[in-house]
């Protein structure tokens, strides 16, 4: 069905590979941690190289010393790299990489290559652990790590020692609710690690310190007696922990004047409190910094001086440094005019006067600037200026959407040229789950898109975490049905205002975003001339009745129980895609539907999307063809890639360098070609 689109698709990939080629590239970013100096490049075919150099280097000792080459490690080992960490001492180097098995690592958990690092030469490696899923490095060649358990939940933390067999590993905590997910940190002084145990909307922390020896006393109850609860879990309430100069930060959202016990009336802003170091507990909590009720708190970066709070106010990024000594908060400029991402980078330097944040915006490449705390100006920049996108020529803006008594947000972004009046093609992007925001962010696959006239649009529905947690309760649970109203919103605004029309506009959605546009095909097919779902999550009924699924139980809190709650079967199956398909059926005008999907993928079953294409042909009108209003006959794509894995949609993969960005920029070259092919008579 796509075989006239080849010539299209050929050219979607050059335009794709050309739109990250720049005129040169910026200096590696050089971060200090004792006496060596790391650093990444990239490799003539794009690969990135690790490497270091010792901080007091002279003149004869000037040459780097080249850590891990990832292009290498996957075609002479196999392996895909995930995370890469370096030991307190400098003298071991942990890889986490998973077996490479075509578009993604397929697998969820990963190998951990463990090598020692001599002043000079290659690393050797000298150990590999299985099974693991995150990892820190402790004290004393000690390491601790993540284990996923049959349901793919990282549910115990294991400690190693390096030299010793896996087999002597020590389980020091272990949690049993399903509905967990554990984690283990390290306070950026070293001096603590802390293990997170976190359901969707909650959490409880362990901490103990760094220093401990888990092998002196290596019993279950011995392990148990180190570890110290925070404060018990309650429900809608989360924090998180960081140490330094005598006492503990900890960001939470737990009511001021509400201990443990009873689930928060609501879900509250997160605030900074302060708990002295031998008192970590919540009856010792003293508020430090809080913010306003339209500003949500998303990371937090402890220095000697001061601390950088990066927030969303009104749903737009801001930067506060909270001076340590004053008690002054001053706000840092953004570039882009606040129409950007923006990411705190490494920071691990704790004495130091100066932090480092990355940007990225829809027509901007990714880029690095350090900022000086004291003054809060610019003292050094590391960014790319493409050669074949004009990035002064674009838009980027964010409107309010009426819905109800609510404005959802919505970001469009389009070139200068494009008149909004003459309905242009337009695709209209949601998520809308988990707290997570859909940021206006650099993503290669809509670059042709752009290039071609296109005005893509980002749906902030309820459910994200753009307006922060109370928006996102407002979208899960049995609130869901919000965000499919929402982006049916977004969406008839555009048409009302007649900056689109329904024979060019086109919907996507990747993951539980793919829930959202398939909820949206059977209530309003009409408005729409195409879809590109991408590993959609379209049948949450049968996936939340099914606890032998991988992450069922972890979901619980996103989605509801069925199994236990007949008001959770009743509200899922009244949007779940694939129970309301017989909605979409009849004379109503329906779009072509591209849909993808990963044959290794163990968060949406691939049997997921393909029962819902198999309903969709056989009671939801695709099984015979009934033209739509521009003549064309509405078609049903279905593309499942078996070597594939959840994550390779992910554009970021393609943005690092990584090895499968050529099969990125195909898979969306694919979903390109449909969407133009569907929305315009030229497609080129």
């Amino acid at each position: 069905m796509m075989n006239s689109t080849k010539r299209l698709q050929k050219l979607l990939r050059k335009e794709m590979s050309r739109a990250t080629e720049v005129d040169q590239l910026p200096p590696p970013i050089e971060t200090r941690c004792g006496d060596y100096v790391y650093f990444t490049r990239k490799s003539n075919d794009g690969a990135l190289v690790y490497c270091r150099y010792l901080a007091n280097r002279t003149a004869e000792s000037r040459a780097e010393q080249v850590l891990l080459d990832s292009e290498r490690l996957t075609r002479d080992q196999g392996y895909v790299l995930r995370n890469l960490l370096i030991s307190d001492d400098n003298q071991y180097m942990g890889c986490l990489a998973a077996k490479h098995r075509g578009l993604d690592g397929g697998s969820e958990s990963s190998s951990l290559l463990l090598y020692t690092l001599g002043d000079v030469g290659s690393p050797k490696l000298v150990e590999v652990l299985e099974g693991v899923f995150n990892f820190v490095f402790g004290m004393n060649d000690t390491l601790f790590y993540t284990v996923l358990d049959a349901k793919l939940r990282a549910s115990k933390v294991m400690a190693h020692r390096i030299g010793f067999g896996q087999s002597e590993d020590i389980v020091i905590f272990d949690e049993p609710c399903h509905e967990c997910f554990v984690d283990i940190t390290r306070t950026k002084d070293k001096r603590f690690h802390i293990i997170n145990s976190s359901k969707l909307d909650s959490s409880k922390a362990y901490l103990f310190p760094s220093a401990h020896d888990f092998w002196q006393h290596s019993s279950k109850d011995a392990s148990a007696q180190v570890l110290r609860l925070v404060r018990p879990r309650q429900d809608n309430v989360e924090y998180f922990i960081d140490h330094h100069d005598g006492e503990f930060i900890i960001l939470t959202n737990s009511p001021k004047d509400d201990g443990p016990g009873l689930p928060a009336a609501e879900p509250l802003p997160f605030r900074l409190v302060r708990a002295p170091t031998d008192s970590p507990t919540s009856e010792h909590w003293v508020e430090l910094l809080s913010v306003g009720g339209d500003e949500l708190i998303e990371d937090v970066e402890i220095f000697k001086n001061h601390i950088m709070v990066s927030m969303k106010r009104q749903g737009q990024p801001a930067v506060y440094i909270y001076d340590r000594a004053s008690g002054r908060r001053s706000e840092l400029p953004l570039p882009y005019n606040g129409n950007c991402t923006v990411r705190p980078e490494p920071n691990p330097q704790f004495e130091a006067t100066t932090v480092r944040l990355g940007f990225s915006s829809p027509v901007h490449l990714e880029s690095v600037v350090e900022y000086d705390m004291t003054s809060m100006k610019q003292c050094k920049s590391w960014a790319s200026t493409p050669l074949h996108i004009n990035s002064s020529e674009y838009i980027c803006r964010r409107l309010k959407v009426p819905c109800g008594n609510l404005d959802i947000p919505m970001t469009l972004i389009h070139h200068e040229s494009t008149e909004l009046s003459k309905a242009p093609p337009t695709l209209v992007r949601v998520y809308g789950s988990y707290g997570v925001s859909l940021e206006p962010e650099f993503r290669l696959e809509d670059v042709p898109l752009l290039l071609r006239g296109w005005v893509i649009a980002l749906a902030h529905v309820r459910g994200g975490g753009e307006l922060g947690r109370e928006w996102y309760a407002a979208g899960k649970g049995a609130s869901k049905i919000n965000s499919i109203a929402d982006y049916l919103s977004c969406t008839r605004f555009l048409l009302d205002k007649g900056w689109a029309s329904s024979s060019r506009l086109a919907a996507t959605g990747v993951s539980a975003g793919g829930l959202v546009v398939g909820a949206a095909l059977n209530i309003s097919p009409e408005y729409f001339r195409a879809a590109a779902l991408h590993v959609p999550f379209v049948d949450p009924l049968s996936a939340m009745l099914s606890p032998d699924l991988p992450l069922t139980g972890v979901e619980i809190s996103e989605w509801g129980n069925p199994l236990s709650s007949a008001a959770s079967y009743t509200t899922i199956r009244k949007y779940a895609p694939y129970d309301n398909i017989h909605d979409m059926s009849g004379d109503r005008p329906r779009p072509s539907i591209l849909v993808t999907a990963g044959g290794l993928d163990q968060r949406v079953s691939v049997w997921q999307p393909t029962k819902w294409v198999a309903r969709l042909r056989s009671t939801g009108g695709y099984g015979m063809p009934v033209p739509s209003d521009t003549g064309c006959t509405p078609k049903l794509l279905f593309y499942p890639q078996m070597n594939a894995g959840h994550f390779h949609a992910d554009s970021s993969e393609s943005k690092a360098g990584a090895d499968n960005g050529g099969d990125f920029i195909s898979a969306q070259a694919l979903r390109n070609a449909f969407l133009i092919s569907e929305t315009s008579t030229i497609p080129c």
